[in-house]
């Protein structure tokens, strides 16, 4: 396992974002162009084990920034791909820390360390149950890697809310405390992301 310098893994920008669609770009190895084309407009790190690359990119959208991840094999063949953020948060990509054999822990978003367990083989996984709050996966029953992480609320907390005397401006207490575990989302462009080739 080990960092892949921008000379063997690198990407330039092929689409820049726009309000109808995310940045993509184009992937290249030892400076040559692949014509594989991913979702996301930063290359934040590459790393190489076992014969596979995985592939961390940001989409470079203030205060709503997505992490991607992308798992190539040999063939640079796409065999996984997961998305971590959180409509109205935004992350820092830092500290990413190699913990060989088969992992390694950044942070991102959610004041968490996240951590992916790379997989020799495909795993069996539950779509929507088997991954943490704030990743997204494509609708599939097997991953080759597996993300850890707890990330925290980055919403507004009942504590948060101005307490008025006057009860019939502000809902009680108790409406609060029903309300909390409500979760609303909106329309946005912060789909899975793509992978193709030309």
């Amino acid at each position: 396992m080990r960092l892949l310098p921008t000379s063997e893994f690198s990407a330039r920008l092929a689409s820049p974002y726009t309000d109808a669609e995310l940045a993509s770009s184009e992937l290249l190895l030892d400076g040559e162009p692949t014509g594989l084309t991913v979702t996301g407009a930063v290359l934040e790190a590459a790393v190489a084990w076992e014969g596979y690359r995985i592939a961390f990119f940001t989409d470079d959208i203030p205060y709503e920034d997505m992490l991607r991840i992308y798992m190539f094999d040999a063939e640079m063949t796409l065999v996984d791909a997961a998305v971590l953020g959180a409509m109205y948060s935004t992350g820092t990509f830092d500290d990413l820390t190699l913990q060989p054999p088969d992992a390694l822990t950044f942070r991102f978003f959610g004041d968490t360390v996240w951590r992916v367990v790379l997989l020799p083989e495909q795993e069996f996984a539950l779509p929507l149950l088997s991954d943490p709050a704030g990743v997204k996966r494509k609708l599939k029953f097997f991953r080759r890697f597996r993300i850890d992480g707890k990330p925290q609320s980055e919403g507004i907390h009942r504590s948060d809310i101005p307490m008025s005397p006057r009860p019939a401006v502000l809902p009680s207490v108790e409406s609060d405390a029903k309300m909390e575990n409500i979760t609303i989302t909106l329309g946005g462009h912060h789909g899975f992301g793509t992978c193709e080739t030309r």
